[in-house]
């Protein structure tokens, strides 16, 4: 398994510095991740890194989410996590208040936005999707919402925007029909089970940015 060193040259991690410089007691920590997955995908993912770390820092550092992207987005607006994993754009509110710091971002990578329909639909261009309804994750989503809805909206093609909390939810969602097309990112459709996978295609994505 790769070093704590190699593991942070890997991700945008940032740290809580009012909670780290008041701390007594630097032995234990809570790592929050932004929830654009399942809580038990997320852990299976990340609670074999932070155990690692923990091992080799002796630090105890326990892996964190929350239920919705809205309500990780409250828990950091208050601080409630030491260390998190969080979007670009994210980092330009909470750097602010309540003063997250950045001391690792993911290297040699760049994070892209996708809208997605089902695989059989007739759409074929973004103005097919002028007057339609789509499923987003969270309103702050960076590319998975900001990005595209900025697209759409500078080709004056008009939406309903439905927040269904992950990007998880905005696949499953669209292959059951219930909305013509959503929006995640290449990552995370990536992961999503087969099945949910195979009835969906890539409309658009977005030019890579920082992830």
């Amino acid at each position: 398994m790769p070093s704590f060193r190699t593991l942070l040259s890997t991700l945008l991690v940032c740290v809580y510095m009012p909670t780290l410089a008041a701390a007594d007691d630097m032995t234990k920590l809570t790592f929050g991740v932004v929830p654009q997955q399942s809580a038990s995908k997320l852990a299976d993912k990340w609670s074999p890194i932070l155990k690692r770390i923990s091992e080799e820092t002796g630090i105890q550092i326990s892996f964190a989410t929350a239920p919705s992207i809205p309500m990780f987005e409250k828990k950091l607006s208050e601080g409630e996590y030491d260390l998190a994993y969080m979007n670009p754009l994210h980092y330009t509110f909470y750097s602010q208040s309540p003063g997250y710091v950045a001391i690792a971002k993911q290297a040699d990578k760049k994070i892209r936005g996708i809208i997605v329909a089902q695989k059989d639909a007739k759409l074929t261009s973004l103005n097919d999707l002028n007057n339609t309804s789509m499923a987003f994750p969270a309103p702050l989503a960076f590319a998975a919402t900001v990005l595209p809805t900025a697209e759409l909206k500078g080709q004056d093609i008009q939406i309903k925007p439905h927040y269904v909390k992950s990007h998880d939810s905005v696949y499953r969602s669209v292959a059951m029909g219930l909305y013509p097309a959503g929006c995640g990112i290449e990552r995370t459709f990536n992961l999503i089970e087969p099945e949910t996978k195979s009835q969906l295609k890539i409309l658009w994505k977005t030019k890579g940015y920082t992830p």
